[in-house]
């Protein structure tokens, strides 16, 4: 089956990060922030996609790596000079000042070197390298280092690496306004103009930037036996010393240096990659911008909803009618009211819910920990499998089991990413109800505020009783269970999946109405796609909204000419799953927490929702037509899986920013 490699498909989607940074129409501290987006995203990329493919000995995965390899190479020189040759000379422009090698003002050389000696210095690590040693140097994963070049006394040559401390203090420091002119400067740029204060008694020759990922993608041997938390643990620990998957050097080092660094830290030619004079980039983030707000997009503030303000009870809302909440327009204030009133409401006895990335701080889970102190029987599922997030779940998982609540680990072979809650009432000696939370998006509110999702309150039995069998199936793992009403990957989402295209494929011969339309975050599954291609072959319309990893070729004769893809990059992460059907016009829309991926399907238990309320269906229609209508920021992916933006010849019309107007605008909302 013809395909387009998941890895270019991954990098096509990131050049999409990189052209916003390079669009003008953007204010400029949002360019600023999508560098950084472009850098974050890359670095995971060499953490988690490249090892596996650069063990793989075949011609094809040799032939893959180098491709890889090019297209990254391109796409560092694009974001090296959109940095020098569009941000830096704008913020010049505005009168902001980036010291990046020139000659520093006499007033803030003795600032910073009062600002090294106070603060940076306590952080600063030197490791003097000796050739005759055992080849016994390590650099941290992700951590900032400078090679620095001696002179001893005696004229010989000594090699020292240090620290450059990113992880302890801030990247980029403001520094003393002179007259109308602000000036920031890189925790890089201080450490260079202070080394002669690391070393006192050698001549500094010169300095690089150096940098190594390693690989932190991992597979659990055996899953089945033993204690699988605990191996989950030792896993996390051993990224810390994974393989080499990238060392980033300044392309400025010499040969010399560069043969010096890969003997002394044991990498392979493939593993080297020249990049700029500053790595991590994605500490942009964090950019200082003395003129806020100017230079910014406008603030857009989540707005209420008005079903939610006019009640005391969330739950007397949600049981008199659906509600359909779109983030991050809506706050997301009602899903943490919704937990928080479960809390304390002397009514509610049981809470379940399923928990796959929460923030840090999360108010979800303090929640679930004030129920479970207040007498209610709460029970939690915690993917602690979750890339990245394993500690951070672990934790919870640990607070929340001090306080009494039920918690439900990681299952061998399986992740949970459903992201479903329960609340059970008794509402009289003989009466419960219980009211359900499906969601697209993570309970996590602070990526709630950036993300678009979608999330449905209701207290539909045909939804609540199939939440409490998949609660079931997350408890006994007994997989004979009774679905009637939600796609459960696992159970019956891809099956039915498949099924429903089969429906369109049918209509569309029979002359009736047909169409499919999907919007997820990936789709690689080699059964969803043939199944897209042979509808697409019979006459079926398909549209797809494909914001990350497309290996689905679109618009080729024969194959998928009636299958238009299309990517929207824009201020909000698009994050919203919704598989929707014409079926001869008794239309068919889902909400799912799963993409259309092999890992989705086949490999996690997920949960997608029919949404059948007929105003509920039009609010959805109705975003996913802004999004089609998107004429500034969709781009078309063609058939060798490449973006195009959409040729704006009318009036710009920009998805999110008409999803936000509406929703403020309309007549349910205020």
């Amino acid at each position: 089956m013809k395909t387009i490699p998941s890895e270019l498909s991954w990098l096509y989607f990131n050049q999409c990060i990189l052209d916003e940074a390079a669009c003008n129409a953007n204010p400029l501290y949002e360019r600023i922030k999508f560098l950084a987006i472009f850098s974050s995203n890359l670095d995971e990329f060499f953490r988690v996609k490249v090892n596996q493919l650069a063990l793989n000995k075949s011609t094809r995965k040799s032939d893959l790596l180098n491709a890889i390899l090019k297209e990254i190479n391109s796409q560092q020189e694009q974001f090296g000079s959109i940095w020098r040759t569009q941000v830096i000379p704008e913020l010049a422009q505005n009168h902001v000042v980036v010291y990046q090698g020139q000659p520093i003002e006499s007033c803030h050389l003795k600032e910073v070197e009062r600002y090294f000696k106070s603060e940076v210095l306590s952080f600063i690590q030197v490791v003097f390298i000796k050739d005759k040693e055992p080849k016994a140097y390590f650099l941290d994963n992700r951590s900032l280092y400078f090679l620095v070049k001696l002179i001893n006394d005696d004229q010989t040559v000594q090699y020292a690496y240090i620290n450059i401390p990113s992880n302890k203090l801030d990247r980029f420091k403001l520094l003393s306004k002179k007259e109308d002119t602000h000036y920031i400067i890189s925790l890089d740029e201080i450490i260079k103009l202070c080394l002669h204060l690391i070393f006192t008694t050698h001549t500094v020759n010169h300095c690089f930037a150096i940098k190594i990922n390693r690989d932190e993608d991992y597979e659990i041997e055996d899953e089945d036996s033993g204690n699988l938390i605990l191996k989950i643990k030792h896993k996390v620990e051993a990224r810390k010393s994974g393989l080499p998957t990238r060392f980033l050097y300044d392309a400025k080092m010499p040969p010399e240096e560069l043969a010096f660094c890969k003997n002394i830290f044991q990498l392979k030619k493939r593993e080297m990659i020249a990049g700029g004079t500053y790595h991590n980039l994605f500490d942009l983030f964090k950019f200082p911008n003395p003129l806020k707000p100017k230079l910014q997009n406008p603030d857009y503030p989540a707005l209420k909803y008005s079903e939610f303000e006019n009640e005391n009870s969330i739950f007397d809302v949600i049981g008199s009618k659906n509600q359909l909440l779109h983030f991050p327009y809506h706050s997301y204030h009602y899903v943490l009211q919704f937990f928080n009133q479960a809390a304390i409401d002397s009514r509610v006895t049981k809470i379940k819910v399923t928990l796959y990335r929460i923030s840090t701080q999360s108010l979800i889970a303090n929640a679930l920990i004030s129920a479970a102190k207040n007498g209610k029987k709460v029970t939690v599922f915690v993917e602690v499998k979750a890339r990245f997030d394993e500690n951070n779940n672990l934790h919870w998982a640990h607070q929340m089991q001090k306080a009494g609540i039920k918690i439900i680990y990681s299952m061998p072979h399986l992740k949970v990413h459903a992201k479903i809650a329960l609340v059970t009432m008794k509402l009289d000696a003989q009466t419960t109800k219980e009211f359900a939370y499906l969601s697209t998006g993570n309970f996590n509110e602070n990526t709630a505020a950036i993300y678009a999702d979608h999330g449905f309150f209701t207290s539909e039995k045909k939804y609540t009783c199939d939440i409490e069998q998949v609660f079931k199936f997350l408890k006994t793992k007994e997989k004979h269970l009774n679905i009637q009403t939600l796609l459960v990957a696992g159970f019956n989402m891809k099956q039915q999946l498949l099924e429903r295209i089969d429906i369109e494929i049918e209509n569309h011969k029979k002359g009736k109405p047909s169409g499919i339309f999907f919007k997820v975050n990936g789709i690689d599954e080699k059964d969803i796609i043939q199944k897209l291609y042979e509808a697409s072959q019979a006459g079926v319309k398909i549209t797809l909204i494909v914001r990350g990893i497309c290996t689905l070729i679109p618009e080729k004769e024969t194959l998928s000419e009636n299958i238009k893809a299309y990517r929207i990059v824009d201020m909000f992460l698009e994050h919203a799953r919704i598989y929707k059907f014409t079926n001869d016009e008794d239309e068919k829309i889902f909400l799912s927490s799963a993409d259309l991926m092999n890992r989705n399907l086949n490999r996690r238990i997920e949960v997608g929702f029919p949404i059948e309320d007929n105003d509920l269906k039009q609010e959805i229609n109705q975003i996913i037509q802004f999004q089609l209508d998107d004429n500034t920021k969709k781009r078309r992916i063609d058939s060798n899986g490449k973006n195009h933006l959409i040729p704006n010849i009318k009036t710009p019309k920009r998805a999110q920013l008409e999803s936000y107007n509406w929703i403020k605008e309309g007549v349910n909302y205020k």
